[in-house]
């Protein structure tokens, strides 16, 4: 009897920690692990701001590691960490001190990234670091002693007011729980600052649609099991969607989706995703969208471009992605494709972004840049001009090749790569690659592209980039 008590005892604290972490429910359905809603521990920090000092909340935010073989079948969170991210907001009228403190054991190094925001700390004690943001478009990654992992992100901003005409559901300070919200058209959500919203959100057929304010939106309460889990935020059939401002937190799967819309603006919005396939943005069958000013962290592909078959639009196009910084777990930062299934996507433009991570390094998966030509799709005119690549972590740089989804891509041509920047010593060869004498890559320009300070041209490229005999009229300057 004795026996059989200890083993009860036992087993009640093997429960209680793991709900501490998780809720199981089976293999399929399993409910979010939830440390993400706890203040983030490790870190303290403070804003200068109306002449004193003030803490900040630091929210905490799961990360995962780059591990294929634990990720690509982990729906149930176990290889998790939390990393932390502050809030806050100012009308920038001079550069705002910040005061970030690590608790626990003093750091010996400390980088501020993106790097080329060139903004050096200053250390005040053995655990603390201040410098200054001089822009609210300065987001930016604290990380002590290389921690990738379980850094914290500070994300100023200028304030923003409460719309008060027109259909306006709000959300103020505080935590609100909406299910399956769906908008209408003409319809506004907007989430104040302080506000935490869990659910999904959904529009179908609707027009004139915002979404927008300063709080967090948050899908760790949503299910994430493998064959049951959702999008975060889908809009279908919709024409003139503005989504702007909000930090979208633990998407069970893809965080923002649009199919089948027109006129897509999508303006200074923050994300931190860990799981698998939790993509930022996918555009499918969409046309005319501008992604601007954004600052994303995800375990997946940040943006994927896509065409799917079951609809009469058998394009993506128009889309212009620009003055964004992104960071990608695994995946690509950059993604045209891969599914196109028997369809075209052109007229993309990719300008003036900052990469500061992407690390996967399985064919045809790789690339923090990459043109996937897959599913009898044809890409063309494409651009990717003034991109900073930081020193990713096993992530090629450029990828465009025929890497096979479903099936081989049709075509890629007229493809523009100018003014690109990597440093770095952990990216192995990029790839410009054809795939027989009826699939080639044509016409792909190589302008101003520096590795390292090494101005890529025809004698060196090789040294580089892998490539064969099914690339046509590729190019080189300055």
């Amino acid at each position: 009897m004795r026996r059989f008590l200890l083993v009860v005892v036992f087993a009640l604290f093997a429960i209680a920690g793991a709900e501490a972490q998780h809720s199981w429910h089976s293999q399929d359905r399993v409910d979010a692990p939830m440390s993400e809603r706890l203040k983030n521990k490790d870190y303290r920090v403070e804003a200068y701001i109306g002449g004193e000092w003030q803490p900040l909340k630091v929210n905490g935010a799961l990360t995962s590691d780059f591990n294929p073989a634990a990720n690509h079948n982990d729906f149930v969170g176990t290889v998790r960490s939390v990393m932390g991210f502050a809030m806050f907001t100012d009308d920038f009228s001079k550069p705002v001190k910040v005061r970030v403190t690590r608790l626990g054991e003093p750091f010996e190094k400390v980088e501020i990234r993106p790097l080329s925001y060139n903004i050096k700390p200053r250390r005040v004690d053995p655990n603390t670091i201040e410098f200054k943001l001089r822009s609210p478009k300065q987001k930016v990654s604290v990380e002590f002693d290389g921690d990738r992992l379980s850094n914290i992100f500070i994300i100023p901003d200028l304030p923003d007011e409460r719309p008060t005409l027109g259909d306006v559901i709000y959300f103020g300070k505080g935590e609100h729980e909406v299910g399956e919200l769906w908008l209408k058209s003409n319809q506004t959500l907007y989430l104040d600052e302080g506000a935490v919203v869990y659910g999904s959100l959904r529009a179908e057929g609707a027009e004139n649609i915002k979404v927008a304010g300063r709080g967090i939106f948050c899908g760790s309460r949503n299910d994430h099991g493998k064959h049951t889990r959702g999008v975060l935020v889908n809009f279908e059939y919709c024409k003139n969607i503005d989504i702007s401002g909000l930090m979208f937190r633990d998407s069970p799967s893809w965080t923002l989706r649009f199919f089948d819309c027109r006129d897509v603006h999508i303006d200074n919005v923050k994300q931190i995703g860990w799981m698998i396939n939790s993509d930022g943005v996918d555009l499918c069958n969409t046309k005319r969208a501008v992604m601007e000013n954004c600052f994303f962290r995800n375990y997946d592909d940040n943006l994927s471009l896509k065409v799917f078959q079951w609809s009469d639009t058998r394009e993506t196009c128009d889309i212009e992605v620009r003055d964004n910084v992104l960071w990608a777990d695994c995946a690509h930062n950059l993604l045209v494709g891969p599914e196109a299934v028997g369809a075209k996507i052109h007229n993309v433009r990719f300008i003036n972004n900052i990469i500061l991570e992407s690390r996967e390094k399985t064919d045809p998966w790789t690339g923090a840049l990459a043109i996937m030509i897959s599913d009898e799709g044809v890409f063309e005119n494409i651009l990717f001009q003034d991109i900073t690549v930081e020193d990713i972590r096993g992530g090629k740089v450029l990828s465009f090749d025929f890497g096979k989804y479903n099936s081989r891509g049709l075509a890629a041509r007229d493809i523009t790569v100018s003014n690109i920047r990597y440093n770095g010593t952990q990216a192995p060869m990029s790839v410009i690659r054809g795939f027989d004498e009826e699939r080639y890559i044509e016409n792909v320009q190589l302008r101003s592209v520096r590795f390292n300070g090494k101005l890529i041209n025809k004698k060196n490229f090789t040294e580089y980039f892998q490539t064969n005999e099914f690339v046509k009229g590729l190019s080189f300057g300055r």
